[in-house]
């Protein structure tokens, strides 16, 4: 025996409107309160990751200056620091450079001692003349800034400040 199931006792299945409206209410509110920390975010990543990018090619020219047993340096763009950088190979100028980073986006990279347009490693490792990298990710200065120190014995440190950084700000900066 057959038994056929009227439309009313069937079951439903899915969301009611006022369900699904106090779903998208929800939603709303939480990204309205996550969008602002989204946004800084994104500009302490991008920092961080300039800062890094920035470490690696000191770190890659110091390393070549030993390597090579003759001073290598590491040399802005002809647009700024801002606009990336490069280690030219320093056994010919007709062979490609040993790194060429091309930075973009709304960065400002400045050089606060030091000459303005490289930094040189002897073949010991030592920087010529220690330097301090201020980098600035987005229009206001005060959001995310942050410093790289170039010691002359070749160590960096990072710092989550304005240069110089004299007396660090606790926990925001690292080796």
């Amino acid at each position: 025996m057959k038994r056929e199931h009227s439309f009313g006792s069937r079951l439903m299945r899915g969301f009611t409107l006022v369900e699904l409206m106090i779903v998208v209410v929800l939603v709303a509110v939480l990204m309205t309160i996550a969008t602002p920390y989204f946004g800084q975010f994104i500009l302490n990543q991008r920092l961080i990751t300039t800062s890094a990018d920035l470490r690696i090619a000191l770190s890659t020219a110091r390393s070549e200056a030993v390597k090579r047993n003759r001073a290598v340096g590491l040399n802005m763009s002809d647009d700024g620091w801002s606009a990336g950088w490069s280690i030219p190979n320093p056994e010919a100028v007709d062979l490609p450079d040993v790194l060429n980073h091309v930075q973009t986006g709304d960065i400002t990279i400045t050089k606060e001692t030091g000459p303005a347009s490289e930094v040189v490693f002897s073949p010991q490792g030592r920087a010529l003349a220690a330097a301090n990298f201020e980098i600035v990710v987005g229009p206001d200065p005060s959001k995310a800034t942050g410093c790289l120190r170039l010691r002359i014995d070749g160590r960096m440190e990072y710092c989550r400040q304005s240069c110089p950084f004299a007396d660090p700000k606790p926990d925001s900066c690292g080796s």
